[in-house]
């Protein structure tokens, strides 16, 4: 009887020994794709910080242009006004 209670007990600690060993390899193989997922993650965070600095870098570079553009259209409206006196008196001096 003693023999039948080992057999038995030696059957449940292997069944237990084979569940622990499934679940500790069910363990690893998560903690491996959260390692993947954390770095994933990480590299995205990389990725989004330096669009974010190329984006500001493109914002100043705009701002510049449309500061240049601005300067360079009151320039234009400078000469015309210039070319519109310059006209009028030379059709005034034609008149004399």
């Amino acid at each position: 009887m003693v023999e039948k209670h080992k057999s038995a007990l030696s059957g449940a600690i292997r069944e237990l020994e084979n569940e622990i060993s499934s679940l500790s390899k069910e363990r690893d193989s998560l903690k491996r794709s959260v390692e993947k997922a954390s770095s994933s993650i990480s590299e995205s965070r990389k990725k989004e910080l330096e669009l974010q600095r190329v984006l500001a870098n493109l914002s100043e570079k705009e701002a510049k242009l449309q500061e240049h553009k601005k300067a360079l259209l009151s320039r234009s409206d400078k000469v015309s006004d210039k070319l519109g006196k310059m006209s009028k008196i030379k059709s005034e001096m034609k008149d004399i």
